[in-house]
Order: C-alpha cells, then structure tokens, then sequence
C-alpha cells in the first residue's frame, strides 16, 4: 500500500481529517494498526450525559440524554422524558449511551408518562441547552447541571448526572447488542412490551383473515400516531431515509371481535403490533424463508 492508501484507509475507517490521519500515523510509525488505536484517543470529542431529574414538590421524574460535539459544542442527540411513575427513576445511568436512549423512548409509553409536557419541554429545552452551550468556555456535568437548573428555575430540581467520553467510531457504531445480553435483561433496564397500532397489507390473492393463524408472516406497516412512531419503526428496519416500509411480522394472536378480526404480530421480543382487519380481507403471507430481521441478529 501506497502512504495515500493508509491515509485513505485510516480516513474512511475512523472518520477523521487528513491531517489527524497524518499525525495518528507519525505517533505509530506508520503501523495501521497502532495508528487507528492512536486515533481513538485523538477523536475522543464526543461526550454523552445521562441524566436523571427530579421535581421533589411536584413528584415529577425525568430521564434526559444528551450527545455533545465538544469540538463544535453542538449537540449530537437529545432526548427526554417526564413521568408522574417513580419506576422510571430506577433506569441506571451506567448503561451505555444507546440502551439509556431507548430507555428514555420505552419510558415515554408507560403509564404515568406526560406526553404533553415532555414535547413542550424537549424543543424550549434543546434550545436553550444548545445557547448556553455555545458561550460556554467548558462544557462539564457541573455546567449542563447548573444550565438545566437554570431553565426550570423557580421550580426546584433535583439533577444526576453521568457522563461518558467516546471517539468519533465508537459513536458510529451502536454497542454489541451480542455481548450486552445480560446488561439488557437486568433489572436495571426492561424495554417491557411496547403495542404498536399496525396495518397488515391485504392482496386479493392472499390467505382470507378468516384462515390466518398463528405462525403465519405477513407484511405490515406501522400507523401509530405516537411521536415515538418514527424511532421504533427505525429499530425494527421499518423506516429508510424517512420513508416508513412494510415489514414481516408473525402472527402471534388472532381474535374475532364485533365482526371484525383483531390480529397480534410479534415484531421483536418487546414490541407488539396490533392490527384491525375486516372479515371480508384477504391478506399476503410471506414464505417461511423470509425470516424475521431480529432472529437474525437476536438468536435469544
């Protein structure tokens, strides 16, 4: 390889500059290997603040996450989440940054959640994190702690505040689901079961819903109105450049109510669609061999 083609290489692999490359490879003596394990180290701009917030007076409990560019303090990702339930509290800050993110999301569809008040809060919030943020000299959990109790002032609140510094590549590429098995089942954090409102697609060819039954595939999309529609429709590979696409579930549950057919499918482990269909549809199975997406990547 040519010294363009390790720059190159080095480049596209970790997502840095030129001249970061160059001196990545200048420190390990022009070792790829060393030099993208040097890089790691030179990237480490992005910080990820877990936090937890609590409104002692009107017993009010949130969840907040926020991503950081330190380099051009931006933020990244921001999302948060308020409830009236105590339980949600319990989510641990010592997750990594992406099971904490779908913590927030999962949280926002348990009971107790204030739907109203998180969207309100979120946009003016962001907002206003994001101004501070630019005039800030240093962007610390101290800092982000006094700006957030700042913005709810006079209301007293209660903040913790956990943070973690990642390279560009690690940021990129989402955890090992693999490997974090056990963090995912633990106590500490339980996606619980989610019920997507869903339609199934119908073909004039198809089986009639009278016929279907458990086991069986079908193509649906996702028609939930929730804010969290997009988010969850993206884990489950429904949503591309945000064009929503029918997906395969299996038919976990049929059941004929008021003349019409309410029919479960099972899309992951933890989330549940449910869909209305008239007694008189014919609907599109797929074939057995087209396999759902998350026993391919979720053996468990």
């Amino acid at each position: 390889m040519t010294e363009k083609d390790y720059f190159q290489l080095l480049m596209e692999e970790t997502g840095c500059k030129r001249s970061e490359a160059e001196l990545a490879l200048s420190l390990s003596n022009n070792n790829l290997e060393k030099a993208i394990i040097a890089i790691g180290f030179i990237l480490k701009f992005i910080t990820t603040f877990k936090i937890k917030i609590i409104f002692p007076k009107e017993n009010i409990y949130g969840l907040m996450h926020m991503v950081i560019n330190m380099k051009t303090s931006e933020i990244v990702r921001f999302s948060i989440t308020f409830s009236r339930n105590p339980t949600i509290y319990e989510i641990a800050t010592s997750m990594d940054w992406f099971s904490y993110e779908k913590a927030i999301f999962s949280a926002r569809l348990n009971s107790g959640a204030m739907e109203i008040y998180t969207k309100e809060t979120e946009k003016n919030l962001k907002v206003y994190i994001q101004k501070v943020l630019k005039e800030a000299i240093i962007i610390s959990p101290e800092e982000i702690s006094s700006v957030v109790k700042n913005f709810f002032y006079p209301t007293e609140v209660s903040i913790k505040i956990e943070n973690e510094e990642l390279n560009l590549t690690q940021f990129k590429k989402l955890p090992d689901y693999n490997l974090k098995q056990n963090s995912i089942s633990s106590p500490d954090y339980d996606l619980g079961f989610i019920e997507l409102d869903v339609k199934i697609l119908k073909d004039n060819n198809g089986k009639p819903v009278k016929k279907i039954v458990e086991g069986d595939t079908v193509l649906s999309t996702i028609i939930d109105e929730r804010d969290l529609t997009h988010y969850i429709a993206h884990l489950i590979g429904g949503i591309e450049d945000g064009n929503m696409y029918p997906v395969p579930a299996i038919v976990k549950k049929v059941a004929y109510k008021n003349d019409d057919f309410e029919i479960y499918l099972n899309y992951t482990p933890s989330i549940i669609g449910l869909a209305k269909v008239k007694s008189d549809t014919k609907i599109k199975i797929l074939e057995p061999k087209h396999q759902l997406w998350w026993k391919k990547i979720l053996p468990w």
